[in-house]
């Protein structure tokens, strides 16, 4: 469980942004506090460095013997008095010369004995330290402290004022401070959690579903519960894992397909031969059924055949040789090919072509599997057409493409039969016409091999009135081969 825990992606995410998110309050309530205490100290220091000048105006006339000790500590008193503090002034051995209170004559405390050497070396400054106030009672006090001239000998002033309110009033700042920041940490928290959850919840889905696909159940999908990439990622995910659906049931289908177009001719087979084998079969009747037998075999070569072809174009195995073609020309090779099948079925058959005057029509096409395409069409039509019926076969162009429309007399299609002719194994409705010898994948190839040469098929039908199919592809420019 401990170590699921640590691979979890919305845990991560969670923990990283809490972490960022803590990183940044404490820095924060650092620089809030410094500044709150610097801003309220601040007035303090400068009212201390004021009335440090206001003691140094004392001590001048002190000197010329303008005032005398006893005003002059009367001013220290009103000075004190000002910013509620003590003023001291203390000789080189550390003992207080005057005071704004009864401390003359008494050596500074100990805790001042870093602040004393410091201002006899002649340098100035602030800090905090405690004062003893009685036997059991400290006073925390802000001092400033400076060197002076008393009498032509050095001495050092000091400034006391209570930095108890300060204090109060810092740590109140520090309370406005941290507790916000506690309340917006928790909340940014639970945001945070609820945004991990929702980030990562359709990726757990994601991988069991996936899981779910590697046994071979399919019926799983994500939840899509946003508009933003997340969900379209789980969109394109439901749509994949349609699509391998589909995949999966056309392979199911195939295979059956494939099990029953194979089951037939091996079963019609072995039939006659197990029949002739235990002499049922009489021998003047061999030829016959030998002839069968070859026409059974034939069928599975086609099959066989059309299978490995239809897998080499829908797996890019087959690589299209394309070259400028005079379509014209081998449609009409194609055409003397199958005259003979023509002739046998008594089909009338009428060709339209350009033009002499026109220019030849080029296409880029592989010629061969150009000439599979128009043959697998006639070769549909002629199975499809009754005795002495007709078959058109129009070529033409316009601007930039070229048509070839194959049109028959024959049983036609229904609707139904029209939207899955491009199927595998799909043959049309035999008890409207003649007994066909084909495979079914003769459509699936032409679709496959029209769309692999850049063109585009398309068809129309009507029961009892024929079947016309279109195959259009864009002509050639000699621009192209630059």
């Amino acid at each position: 469980m401990v170590e699921r825990l640590k691979r979890s992606l919305y845990l991560k995410l969670f923990l990283s942004f809490l972490a960022t998110c803590v990183l940044l309050f404490v820095a924060l309530a650092v620089f809030w506090n410094f500044y709150f205490s610097d801003l309220f100290y601040k007035e303090k220091k400068e009212l201390l460095q004021a009335r440090a000048a206001e003691v140094d105006k004392l001590l001048t006339p002190l000197q010329e013997g303008v005032i005398s000790i006893r005003e002059l500590r009367l001013g220290l008193r009103i000075l004190g008095r000002s910013f509620n503090g003590q003023v001291w002034i203390v000789d080189q051995k550390g003992t207080i010369l005057y005071s704004s209170l009864e401390r003359e004559g008494m050596l500074i405390p100990k805790t001042m004995d870093t602040l004393f050497l410091e201002a006899m070396r002649g340098k100035s400054g602030y800090s905090t330290a405690v004062i003893a106030q009685g036997a059991k009672t400290n006073e925390h006090v802000l001092t400033y402290y400076s060197l002076i001239n008393l009498n032509d000998s050095p001495a050092v002033l000091f400034l006391h004022t209570p930095a108890e309110e300060i204090s109060e009033a810092v740590q109140a700042v520090r309370w406005n401070i941290v507790v916000p920041l506690m309340f917006s940490l928790l909340a940014v928290g639970v945001i945070l959690f609820t945004l991990s959850r929702r980030l990562a919840g359709p990726l757990r889905q994601m991988n069991a579903t996936a899981l779910a696909m590697a046994e071979g159940d399919f019926s799983k999908r994500v939840q899509i519960i946003s508009g933003d990439e997340i969900g379209q990622l789980a969109s394109s995910f439901n749509f994949m894992v349609d699509q391998l659906e589909q995949w999966e049931d056309s392979r199911k289908d195939f295979l059956a397909n494939v099990s029953h177009e194979l089951r037939s001719p091996l079963t019609t087979l072995r039939g006659f031969i197990v029949a002739m084998n235990d002499g049922v079969i009489p021998a003047e009747r061999y030829p016959h059924y030998l002839q069968i037998c070859d026409y059974e075999v034939q069928r599975l070569q086609r099959l066989v055949t059309d299978l490995l072809d239809l897998a080499r174009i829908q797996n890019g195995s087959d690589v299209f040789r394309a070259v400028p073609l005079d379509v014209t020309q081998r449609t009409e090779e194609v055409l003397d090919w199958l005259l003979p099948s023509f002739q046998s079925k008594q089909l009338a058959i009428h060709v339209r072509l350009p033009h002499p005057s026109e220019p030849p029509i080029i296409c880029l096409l592989d010629p061969d599997r150009y000439a599979q395409i128009v043959q697998n069409l006639l070769y549909n039509a002629i199975q499809f057409t009754p005795q002495a019926g007709r078959i058109d076969v129009i070529m033409e162009s316009t601007v930039d493409q070229f048509r070839l429309t194959i049109r028959d007399t024959g049983i036609g299609m229904s609707e139904d039969e029209m939207q899955r002719i491009w199927d595998r194994f799909f043959k049309a409705d035999r008890s409207r016409g003649e007994r066909t010898d084909g495979t079914g994948l003769g459509l699936t190839i032409v679709k496959h091999l029209v769309t692999g040469l850049k063109g585009y098929i398309d068809v129309s039908s009507s029961v009892g009135h024929g079947t016309e199919f279109r195959v259009t592809f864009p002509l050639y420019r000699d621009e192209e081969a630059a």
